[in-house]
């Protein structure tokens, strides 16, 4: 008699989890956008700064990271429900690190974006906010050979495709992922 109780409330249990489960996979990020927004219009961010090729870089980089993403399709703005605006508002490079000698190992790539998230329909702003990262970068060293993770992707030097060449637009780029996730990021969470 134990013995079936034990089974009836092992089934009860596993029935118990697999519908908790079930239920969970239909969550979805896409339920913390506003249901008449389906797509999204990214124009090239406005450069403010004298660094050149950042807007098309992050532009991009954020149309590239919301399409992965797969809940909001990025659309042209004439039909668009909603719009990302942006403007790369400051630029720097600064010592990062130094070695024995008190001299700089490392520089760092410091930039700063404002971007607003607006619904077409009524001119609402979702979100105004303002994003910042960094990359950091040595003129000592060769990225592809130094044995560091240099755009924290997991992957080292030989094993890394996209880790070589200037180490300073390897920085570069490191700050604009993390930005344009930043972004995506801010997209999702908005409610």
């Amino acid at each position: 008699m134990i013995m079936g109780l034990k089974k009836r409330l092992i089934k009860i249990a596993n029935f118990s989890i697999i519908f908790l489960l079930s239920g969970c996979a239909y969550y979805s990020m896409a339920g913390s956008i506003p249901a008449n927004i389906k797509n999204v219009s990214i124009p090239l961010f406005v450069n403010e700064t004298s660094e050149f090729e950042l807007s098309e870089k992050l532009t991009n980089k954020i149309v590239e990271q919301i399409s992965e993403q797969n809940i909001i399709k990025v659309s042209n703005s004439l039909n668009a429900d909603s719009i990302i605006n942006g403007n790369i508002v400051s630029v720097s490079d600064g010592p990062y690190a130094f070695n024995d000698n008190e001299q700089v190992s490392e520089y760092r790539f410091s930039m700063r974006i404002k971007a607003v998230w607006i619904d077409s329909s009524d001119d609402e702003e979702l979100f105004a906010k303002d994003f910042s990262s960094f990359g950091t970068y040595s003129i000592d060293n060769d990225p592809s050979s130094d044995g560091l993770d240099n755009d924290n992707d997991g992957l080292i030097d030989d094993a890394d495709s996209d880790e070589f060449g200037d180490s300073r637009e390897l920085a570069i780029n490191v700050a604009i992922d993390k930005i344009a996730i930043d972004i995506v990021n801010a997209v999702l969470s908005t409610w």
